[in-house]
């Protein structure tokens, strides 16, 4: 009979229990659950992590579904997923920690630093790494041939590139006197470290592989085969809802000392498909901006083989969203997360 009251004390603990919203309301975890896994049933999601802040804490975090529909493995708030791009935001602040530090100038050429063999257009040699973090160099996202030409004059419009972080990289591991295969223990000693961020990597270690979410795409598991020990600043960070969530928070706390993270630097046109999308207003040197219920919000998304993730944050509030899944092209689940949470 005791057992019986404490669990019936529990359950109603669990059912009383709120989360804010962005807006100052509350919401009930049994509420947010409950829409979690009726979009995960829509979307064909097999496995979700999500964390919730709240002035600067996360007051919510757990998995739903499976990490591995064959084994059966759940989905906790550890498990791990490829962040995909939302290893963008991560480099953007290492990047920054090291321009206040002295080690690169975000407005110097690139080419000065070191040149490029993968670029055929004298254009690039007034890349900066501000263009790179903005998105504003001209060069393609990913490259199709050998050697790479820029669409437009570096600076003068925005255009999604992951070939320009992985030049970013370079001259990073070059400054650095690192190579790609070993430029995460830099970043370890520079951020992970002093954020006190465990497991936090670019490359795949033992902990991130034992508990490492399969990627799915159309409900069959997919295999990719690149390099997972270099440091592929793009997409190719490891991490769970905590640790990331962790990480989030710090932006938001030291933001002061990185106003390149939160400062505009080009506004997307009308017609940009990112904008039309992911209603995104402008870039900053590693964010997105998106303006809403008169608050601005910065925000980021990944999409890698087999994996979506998303994280959207109010610095001024201290309040944000993280999650991870372990589906292709889940973008759906943004909207719904932000109609739950920021309303």
């Amino acid at each position: 009979m005791r057992k019986i009251f404490i669990l019936l004390l529990l359950s109603t603990s669990i059912s009383k229990a709120q989360i804010g919203t962005h807006s100052g309301k509350r919401i009930s975890i049994v509420s947010i659950e409950l829409q979690v896994k009726k979009a995960m049933d829509s979307l064909k999601i097999p496995g979700m992590s999500l964390a919730i802040i709240n002035k600067g804490k996360i007051v919510y975090a757990r998995g739903f579904g499976f990490a591995n529909v064959e084994s059966r493995k759940p989905v906790t708030a550890q498990t791990y997923f490829e962040a995909a791009s939302m290893s963008k935001p991560v480099f953007s602040f290492y990047v920054q920690k090291l321009a206040n530090d002295g080690v690169i100038d975000l407005d110097k050429p690139l080419f000065e630093y070191l040149p490029s063999a993968d670029i055929n257009d004298e254009r690039y040699k007034k890349i900066t790494a501000r263009m790179v973090l903005s998105h504003t160099t001209g060069l393609p996202n990913w490259r199709e041939g050998e050697k790479m030409q820029l669409a437009f004059d570096p600076g003068s419009a925005f255009s999604y590139s992951g070939e320009g972080y992985m030049y970013l990289a370079k001259v990073i591991a070059h400054l650095k006197k690192k190579s790609l295969r070993t430029l995460d223990q830099d970043f370890q000693c520079e951020v992970a470290l002093p954020l006190k961020l465990k497991h936090f990597h670019f490359v795949l270690t033992q902990e991130s592989k034992e508990n490492f979410a399969t990627g799915y795409q159309d409900g069959k598991p997919v295999l990719d085969n690149r390099d997972r020990q270099s440091f592929d600043a793009a997409g190719g960070m490891f991490a769970n809802v905590t640790n990331y969530a962790k990480f989030v928070i710090q932006v938001m706390k030291v933001r002061k000392l990185y106003p390149a993270l939160y400062t505009p630097v080009i506004t997307l046109k009308s017609d940009d498909p990112v904008k039309l999308f992911f209603r995104i207003d402008s870039w900053t040197a590693g964010l997105a901006v998106i303006k809403a219920n008169g608050a601005t919000n910065y925000w980021h998304g990944g999409n890698n083989l087999g994996y979506t993730s998303s994280f959207m944050i109010d610095p001024e509030k201290q309040f944000g969203y993280v999650y991870f899944t372990n589906a292709d092209q889940a973008n759906g689940m943004k909207k719904i997360i932000e109609e739950i949470l920021f309303n």
